[in-house]
């Protein structure tokens, strides 16, 4: 009874593993990632960090210029290679893809890559919440200021949109989120600096709004 048992467990767990979707997470010398307009220098591995989004293949937009990702679910983390310009975030099938939850393998989808430099942690929700859109600072906490983007900017940046990515089964083969734009996917993309006031520039501005307020007050 006990190997019955054991039998349907593990019968279980490769049905559920063979009912989900997967995808290539990671990208090659044609479709690298720069900081600003120059190739991303080499760097030790743990120097940037990517998020994969997903969303459903009708979804096609991203609000890259006011920091929203309404739509978007996180999927996986990758980070940078030893190579100038590379990223991988497969974990799974020997690293030839990452599982996207939620999603079939027959499931179609559109996919988003994000990526930040270290110097502000690895955590995707509190990079998230700390962007506000290009042109504006960001207001994340400088917590290595020896990773790239230093002590007072953040490397930042939101890939194009790869769109209607089929997934595949766990024994593949998997399409890539990165390729030519041409076929829908992501051609590479630019990462760039977003400066991050100092601390003491945050403690004046709430200082400065709450003398204006109790001015406010006490005029009317």
């Amino acid at each position: 009874m006990k190997k019955i048992l054991t039998l349907a467990a593990v019968l279980g767990t490769a049905s559920a593993s063979f009912g989900q979707g997967y995808v290539d997470f990671h990208n090659l010398s044609t479709t690298r990632v720069s900081n600003g307009t120059t190739l991303q220098p080499v760097s030790a591995v743990g120097s940037y960090y990517y998020a994969l989004l997903v969303a459903p293949s009708t979804q096609n937009t991203v609000g890259a210029t006011d920091g929203s990702f309404s739509g978007w679910t996180f999927a996986a983390y990758g980070a940078n290679a030893a190579s100038a310009g590379r990223l991988t975030g497969n974990t799974t099938t020997d690293g030839l893809a990452v599982q996207i939850a939620g999603y079939g393998p027959s499931a179609t989808a559109d996919f988003v890559v994000v990526g930040w430099s270290a110097n502000i942690g690895s955590d995707w929700a509190t990079v998230a919440q700390g962007f506000h859109g290009y042109g504006a600072n960001g207001t994340w906490t400088v917590t290595d200021a020896s990773k790239p983007g230093g002590s007072s900017a953040a490397w930042f940046g939101i890939s194009a949109v790869a769109q209607d990515i089929g997934l595949a089964p766990s024994t593949g083969p998997f399409n890539s989120v990165f390729g030519p734009a041409s076929s829908g996917q992501i051609q590479g993309f630019q990462l760039q600096s977003v400066t991050i006031p100092e601390p003491t520039t945050f403690a004046l501005a709430g200082l400065g709004a709450a003398a204006l307020v109790i001015f406010r007050r006490r005029k009317a």
